[in-house]
């Protein structure tokens, strides 16, 4: 897909959904994944220009999907956007190859610019 496609990994369906509308209301496209493994395959469907992933998930948490992920391949030249409600975990996060962290609860508005470096709605690459 273009670069406007971002993938929305968070185990709680509020936050997937609250993240979904406002990523889609400025004008990105947006899957959904529940937990790792979903998102693994959604990557293999697809590869988005950023990836929104929840740390603290069933199934399979953030820091496994990362370490399949990177192992895949699938997440090379991928930014990576944490986002947590564990500060603990957070501070763990800055030893993983990702881009940008962000503690729950977050404001919409500070999480769709950190998007917005590395992606652009409507297909613009940065």
């Amino acid at each position: 897909m273009a670069y406007s496609y971002v993938l929305v990994v968070d185990d709680d369906p509020a936050i997937r959904g609250l993240v979904a509308d406002a990523l889609r209301g400025e004008g990105y496209v947006v899957d959904l994944a529940a937990h790792g493994r979903e998102a693994l395959d959604a990557m293999r469907a697809n590869r988005p220009a950023t990836v929104i992933l929840d740390l603290m998930m069933p199934v399979m948490d953030g820091f496994a999907f990362l370490e399949a992920c990177y192992a895949e391949h699938l997440c090379a030249d991928v930014p990576i956007v944490v986002i947590s409600a564990v500060h603990d975990l957070l501070l763990r996060v800055h030893e993983m190859p990702v881009n940008a962290c962000i503690a729950k609860p977050f404001d919409l508005d500070d999480l769709i610019r950190t998007v917005g470096q590395y992606a652009r709605p409507n297909g613009r690459a940065v």
